[in-house]
């Protein structure tokens, strides 16, 4: 059985590729009657086009495949946080998004088509920043996300997005068409496409087997963490984000690490909602799982040591790209993430300094300051930076920001919840569209701040103590 996406013409110009996308979302139902891990392989053609442009993770999304079907490791003893307002399907915050996705493709403004907005197509807008990145490029990311949908919410979805597979797959080929012709071979865009393109392929073959029902998982933690970083769409929304700066202060950054501590805004905040559904794919249950020890303080050093090193060396782009993660985050009903954040108390202090911070040696590898803290567990950005006088320049211009403007309305209010803080992101986003000015900074301040409860989010020890129900791991 043919599936396009991994086969040798997707980047081929041709009339036909949007159909052929259009006839893989089909296959889905077919495939999941016999599948088993050991058929993923066979997907792959020989002469695959995905991994042209982004030459260095080529096989990482077939090799991962191929490790689900050799003997899988089960998870340590570990106790993990599970206790949490339930997760939602598709669930709108407002209708503040709408218009970018009408930008690409015309729906009704209903509450279903807002959280489409919102949850799928938002992710990729809200997180890039259309003051300095190509526009095609930046819709092209966002319909790769609508693509990948399909099969990433399989499972609730509705019958509703079906109605766009044709306008979608469409919108991915013209995506495809620009890039290749308006941009160069060895330039960011293709390398982001490129990682579009794998990310689609990780999900699409996540769908096709059953859901855990216990945490089991393959042998290489870097390759997981690196094909996490490439299924959740990170490592394309880092090299697009970093060619937003000019000029670029580091040839060499960190791509890898930098997608890593921005997905941990996700990943940790998401941690109860993975757990209770037995995801492995969660940065945070990859280094326990492969370390044997919870990795709060091992993902949580890495987080600080990425921020210090892009502050140093003036990287803003990092520092942007990751607060913008954890203000969709917040924003997304669908995660309720503030909900459980303004819910939680505080956890067991005798455990913070029970596992050693640079006690995986896959994260030290990935960390780009070479030179370990003398106080490892000083979770303190300004502290670890060498650059402080930057560092504090950045924070004080976002404290005269949110003293006048009244979008964002003194966001460094000691006393607002986390549930406050949403209509201040909203209007944040509101702007976006002509200037995002106030997401960043927005994005900066929190990226900036303790925000100690974030950390909390994944420890077992910090009880949640709001609304719950049952909720089907279906969602998740």
């Amino acid at each position: 059985m043919q599936v396009a996406l991994f086969g040798s013409d997707i980047y081929t110009p041709s009339p036909k590729l949007a159909h052929s996308l259009s006839s893989d979302v089909k296959l889905i139902p077919e495939l999941r009657k016999s599948w088993d891990l050991a058929k993923a392989p066979k997907l792959f053609g020989k002469c695959s086009q995905v991994g042209k442009y982004d030459t260095s993770e080529k096989n990482v999304v077939l090799e991962e495949a191929q490790a689900w079907a050799r003997k899988l490791q089960s998870f340590p003893d570990i106790p993990l946080a599970t206790d949490s307002p339930p997760r939602l399907g598709l669930a709108p915050r407002g209708e503040v998004l709408l218009a970018a996705l009408n930008e690409a493709i015309s729906v009704p403004n209903t509450p279903y088509w807002n959280a489409v907005a919102e949850g799928v197509y938002g992710l990729p807008w809200c997180l890039l920043d259309t003051d300095v990145l190509c526009p095609k490029c930046v819709m092209g990311e966002c319909v790769w996300a609508l693509l990948a949908t399909y099969a990433d919410y399989y499972h609730f979805c509705g019958s509703e997005l079906a109605e766009l597979l044709k306008a979608c797959t469409k919108r991915v080929q013209e995506h495809i068409e620009h890039v290749q012709h308006d941009h160069d071979a060895g330039g960011p865009e293709r390398m982001a496409m490129d990682s579009c393109a794998m990310a689609t392929q990780g999900i699409y073959l996540n769908v096709l087997h059953d859901k855990a029902k216990d945490l089991q998982f393959p042998d290489d933690e870097f390759r997981s963490i690196r094909y996490r970083l490439i299924e959740s769409g990170a490592r394309s929304f880092s090299i697009f984000s970093r060619a937003g700066q000019y000029p670029l202060v580091d040839a060499e950054a960190p791509i890898e690490a930098v997608a890593f501590a921005a997905l941990a805004m996700h990943d940790i905040c998401d941690a109860r909602h993975d757990n209770r559904a037995h995801e492995f794919y969660n940065l945070v249950t990859i280094v326990s799982g492969h370390t044997g020890k919870l990795g709060i303080n091992m993902v949580r050093r890495l987080f600080i040591d990425v921020w210090a090193w892009a502050i140093d060396h003036r990287e803003d782009w990092a520092i942007h790209y990751a607060g913008r993660i954890l203000a969709w985050q917040l924003y997304m009903k669908r995660y309720q993430t503030a909900l459980l954040l303004d819910n939680l108390q505080e956890p067991n202090p005798s455990l913070d300094r029970t596992v050693d911070p640079y006690g995986d040696q896959v994260l030290n590898d990935l960390n780009p300051l070479k030179m370990r803290s003398p106080m490892p567990f000083d979770f303190d950005v300004r502290s670890r930076c060498q650059n402080k006088s930057y560092h504090d320049e950045m924070y004080n211009r976002c404290l005269r920001h949110f003293e006048t403007c009244p979008g964002c309305n003194h966001y460094d209010d000691k006393n607002l919840s986390w549930e406050d803080w949403i209509e201040r992101i909203g209007s944040a986003f509101e702007r976006k569209y002509t200037d995002c000015t106030c997401l960043n900074t927005i994005a900066t301040y929190m990226m900036l701040s303790p925000l100690r409860q974030l950390w909390w989010a994944p420890d077992p020890t910090a009880k949640y103590t709001g609304p719950q129900e049952d909720w089907s791991p279906m969602l998740n």
